[in-house]
């Protein structure tokens, strides 16, 4: 049965970006593995939101769905979703910590009366060790070859990037003056690294004009 990504994340299919992360920041934290250790409910939870804001998060991959939903996501992107906590960690590196104001988390452990217990986990963001902002950037192989514009999610807003001709797998970019903003009104930079999809299925047309640019070699 297709997944309604828009209902994952308790938001209409007309929600602007920033409500967006609104949502997954306000999902992410309440079903994130660290807060609900061994309930693999909230892990499922955690992953679906994840994958939903992986989609929807991305100009290009939410036009893939709203047109055809996962499959042509999948066609169009190569991206099939996440099975697991772990691959979503791997997936978005450090935006957790851009997400939540740091990148560590401490927990704290408290006694309820008369004889629960239970445990909470409370957030303690810690001072910013850079106002630099990480973001990774999917695109498919033929922007990363024929370059084309990208929004970049900032910590408020987005910001146009250009994408060169001929950009390379976890190649780094840098939007100067567009990261974080501290007390004395200074700003970082965001530091953006593209991580190019390679579509597992082609369409016969786009087959046939790879067949015959590698010919062309």
């Amino acid at each position: 049965m297709e997944r309604d990504y828009y209902a994952d994340l308790g938001v209409s299919r007309t929600a602007t970006l920033e409500e967006i992360n609104a949502a997954f920041r306000k999902l992410a934290a309440r079903y994130h593995p660290d807060r609900n250790p061994g309930d693999k409910t909230a892990e499922q939870k955690f992953t679906r939101i994840a994958e939903a804001y992986n989609v929807l998060k991305d100009p290009k991959t939410r036009e893939a769905y709203d047109r055809g939903g996962s499959e042509q996501v999948e066609a169009d992107t190569g991206f099939r979703g996440f099975d697991s906590s772990e691959e979503v960690f791997s997936h978005f590196g450090d935006l957790f910590g851009d997400l939540f104001g740091n990148r560590r988390f401490r927990a704290r452990a408290f006694r309820r009366w008369p004889e629960e217990y239970e445990t909470e986990i409370e957030v303690y963001p810690e001072p910013a060790e850079s106002l630099d902002l990480k973001r990774e950037i999917h695109v498919d192989v033929f922007t990363a070859l024929l370059g084309g514009k990208i929004d970049v999610p900032l910590f408020e807003g987005t910001a146009e990037m250009t994408v060169p001709p001929g950009t390379q797998p976890n190649q780094q970019f840098r939007l100067a003056g567009q990261g974080y903003r501290d007390r004395r009104g200074r700003r970082g930079d965001v530091l953006v690294t593209v991580r190019v999809e390679i579509p597992r299925r082609l369409t016969a047309d786009q087959r046939r004009l790879l067949e015959q640019a590698r010919a062309a070699r």
